[in-house]
């Protein structure tokens, strides 16, 4: 009798210290996925924080397309709207024109006006500056006007020019004095070389002459 006491006492000791152990790994394991739910909130906070900060950069570069287009589209519409901007340069062989804020760019290529690494005029080019020449007397014969000379990045070999900077100056000298040759007063007329620090699609549209006249 005596030893089925003790048997029945031990045995419930067994299961005790077993609900024990069971409450123990609960606990564990109860921490361990609150630590993980916590790490999860973590990131979720992070990651909603990460692409709030996208849809804003995102916000802002559709906002300032936006707003680049509406320039855009407003400077078109006034190069459209001034017939005699349009009229004057745009059957001249060789120029482009576009408008830069409100300053007019007449655009020549280079190879039209010169010969490989050379500053002086070929003799078909004349007529092509001619033309501008007149065009500027008649349309804007007291603006400013500021010739801008470029080239490809190629750097110099075969020539007598230090350098890149140094051709695109000569070229943007030439052109400024046939158009003095031509009428338009030289005290208006100034010079920049920006060598080939701003090159086009293709070599040969880098190599070009600015024509820009002021708007004042």
């Amino acid at each position: 009798m005596m030893r089925t006491k003790i048997m029945t006492v031990l045995a419930g000791l067994v299961v005790g210290f077993s609900m024990v152990g069971c409450n123990s790994n609960l606990q564990t394991e109860n921490d361990l996925l609150k630590k993980e739910n916590e790490e999860l909130r973590a990131q979720y906070k992070e990651a909603s924080g990460a692409l709030q900060s996208a849809d804003d950069d995102l916000r802002r570069a559709t906002d300032n397309l936006r707003s680049q287009e509406e320039i855009s589209a407003d400077l078109q519409t006034e190069l459209d709207t001034r017939p005699e901007t349009i009229s004057v340069f745009e059957n001249i062989n060789g120029v482009d024109v576009s408008l830069r804020d409100k300053d007019l760019a007449l655009t020549v290529a280079s190879d039209l006006l010169f010969n490989s690494g050379s500053a002086t005029l070929k003799k078909s080019a004349k007529s092509t500056l001619g033309h501008v020449a007149t065009a500027l007397n008649s349309t804007y014969p007291n603006q400013s006007i500021v010739i801008m000379g470029y080239t490809d990045t190629d750097k110099i070999t075969k020539s007598n020019f230090k350098s890149n900077w140094h051709l695109a100056f000569d070229r943007a000298w030439s052109v400024r004095d046939y158009l003095v040759s031509k009428g338009v007063s030289q005290n208006r007329i100034s010079i920049e070389s920006w060598g080939p620090t701003k090159p086009l699609a293709t070599k040969s549209a880098s190599r070009r002459v600015d024509i820009v006249v002021v708007d004042e």
